[in-house]
């Protein structure tokens, strides 16, 4: 647990200064660089399952992904970039396997794409859809860190109370949650995204009100929940504890990002239809 929250505060520390000293750039490049590694760990639980990922190429589209939905074009040249980049990776997959006579590398290799880098690019899009409304960089850092801490705080949350008084199994996939921990978890999720609205409230555009904050807070909690338990059944199916071990209390980029993958597209969508 104290590694865990040593490794918590470190993180958050990186991301802090290097937000301070950069500004948005250095936080997609961040992103950028989480998203490969993640996506080279979740290829590495494919292999350990025995599928065939062709990491290579799923690699080299992820940065292209993220990094080009920031610096070229609107709100949605990340959603173009990644149908361009899926449909060359799906044909370049598909000439490649069926040559060998089999087509083992399809499925592993474009869900590694989808799954990863196009899910985290959502942030990236909550960026361009603040500037797109004349908000400011205070405000697009505002509304990703609001994303990233109540996601990362319901899992704090639900170990904490989890820990304390949780007795019924959320899931098998997962043993360790429990119902009681992931209602924590949500409840001290709300509890810090108004915490981080009092801090930060303005930057926050006017309809991000109090009751909003905490009632967006419930479903990115639940999509957190979920997400993590997404990464669960990959190491379960991998059989392994954690998806690397780069990061003392936590394991690897996957474990660290895990709850980012379903909440980053939630986010968005919920900023775009209730606060612009």
């Amino acid at each position: 647990m104290k590694q865990r929250i040593f490794s918590f505060t470190i993180l958050w520390l990186i991301v802090t200064v290097s937000l301070l000293i950069s500004g948005i750039a250095a936080g997609v490049w961040l992103l950028a660089i989480l998203a490969f590694f993640t996506q080279l760990e979740l290829y590495q639980l494919f292999d350990k399952m025995g599928l065939k990922p062709i990491k290579s190429l799923g690699l080299a589209c992820g940065p292209i992904i993220i990094l080009g939905s920031y610096y070229l074009g609107g709100v949605d040249a990340g959603t173009d970039i990644f149908i361009l980049c899926f449909l060359a990776l799906a044909l370049t997959i598909i000439i490649k396997d069926l040559q060998a006579g089999r087509l083992r590398s399809f499925m592993p290799t474009l869900f590694g794409l989808l799954y990863v880098p196009f899910m985290l690019h959502f942030f990236v899009k909550v960026v361009k859809m603040a500037e797109f409304h004349g908000f400011t960089d205070g405000t697009s850092i505002f509304l990703t860190i609001w994303i990233v801490a109540v996601a990362k705080c319901t899992d704090v949350g639900g170990l904490l109370v989890g820990m304390k008084i949780g007795k019924t199994p959320l899931s098998v996939i997962s043993p360790k949650k429990t119902f009681e921990g992931a209602a924590g978890g949500i409840v001290f999720a709300m509890l810090i995204g108004l915490f981080i609205l009092g801090i930060f409230n303005a930057y926050a555009p006017e309809d991000f009100t109090w009751w909003r904050s905490a009632l967006m807070a419930i479903p990115i909690g639940i999509a957190s929940i979920a997400s993590d338990l997404v990464e669960s059944a990959f190491k379960r199916q991998a059989d392994v504890k954690d998806s690397g071990t780069i990061i003392p209390g936590i394991g690897g980029i996957f474990d660290l990002t895990d709850s980012l993958l379903l909440t980053a597209p939630l986010g968005y969508l919920m900023f775009k239809y209730f606060i612009f």
